[in-house]
């Protein structure tokens, strides 16, 4: 069902984003009247809220949701919303406050684009990729089973357990890796993994979003090898390029001023806001 309406291009709605990040948000979801409903546990109030239904959405269905959150002591909150779901129902949308949050917007990017790094936009990538080059003996390959454990290595060379905060979010974003690397089959995942002199130092993890997009949800290097980000960047392009993909989402920032300069610098061609919907009390 979440490809069947993926249409749409927020990098949340996918089966191994739900599954993978369930321990932090305990997501809950009922297929009910051809609609997948959603529910969820933020950080902000610990209090249960939706994500934007899925699917047919009629009017019965609706009413349902709005009677519950009439029922509530709290406003329920709809996160995740399109720009389509706004357009297509508007008297639901009609009981609800409508917020845009700029941290939570995808970045779209041309798959060619990133791939290829032409043009002066792409000077400084390209300047970096090749003192990389000329540097270091390197090699590119996709992911698999047989090197998943190769990925761990990476991220053990870079991250120290006991310098991370146990409740932290990278502390999270950890573990839910961690538990993406140990389904990568199951979670139909792929990947590209660079090696520099047979040793593994990056990779980058990704999936079909729909039929034109794929979607990055990790990508970590050793950051001692200058360039390394930037090449780890390209190959993942290169890869989802080379398999028909027009477009690669690289998800959201966050509201962390480094990570928006870093999707920024890449030249994004649009950006898929994400709406929060509010109830009316």
């Amino acid at each position: 069902m979440l490809r069947k309406y993926s249409s749409f291009c927020l990098s949340s709605f996918s089966f191994a984003s739900l599954v993978s990040w369930e321990r932090m948000y305990h997501y809950k979801w009922v297929i009910s009247e051809g609609t997948l409903v959603t529910s969820f546990v933020t950080f902000e109030d610990n209090k249960n809220h939706i994500l934007q239904p899925i699917g047919e959405f009629p009017i019965a269905l609706q009413d349902k949701i709005i009677q519950y959150a009439s029922s509530l002591h709290y406003p329920l909150t709809v996160y995740g919303v399109s720009d389509s779901f706004i357009k297509h129902f508007p008297a639901f949308i009609s009981h609800f406050d409508q917020t845009e949050f700029r941290d939570m917007d995808n970045y779209i990017y041309s798959s060619e684009d990133l791939a290829l790094l032409n043009g002066r936009d792409y000077h400084s990538k390209r300047n970096l990729i090749n003192q990389f080059e000329k540097k270091y003996n390197w090699t590119s390959e996709p992911i698999a089973e047989a090197n998943v454990s190769d990925c761990f290595e990476v991220l053990h060379n870079i991250y120290n357990a006991e310098t991370i905060e146990s409740d932290s979010y990278l502390a999270y974003e950890l573990k839910v890796l961690e538990f993406v690397l140990q389904h990568f089959t199951e979670l139909e995942q792929h990947g590209v993994l660079v090696r520099i002199d047979k040793e593994p130092v990056a990779f980058s993890i990704f999936e079909m979003l729909n039929e034109t997009t794929c979607v990055i949800h990790f990508e970590k290097a050793m950051r001692e090898f200058k360039g390394l980000y930037q090449l780890i960047n390209r190959e993942a392009a290169k890869f989802i390029f080379s398999k028909g993909y027009s477009y690669i989402n690289r998800e959201e920032d966050l509201g962390i001023e480094g990570l928006r300069k870093a999707k920024l610098s890449y030249h994004p061609i649009s950006l898929c806001p994400a709406y929060a919907l509010v109830f009316k009390s």
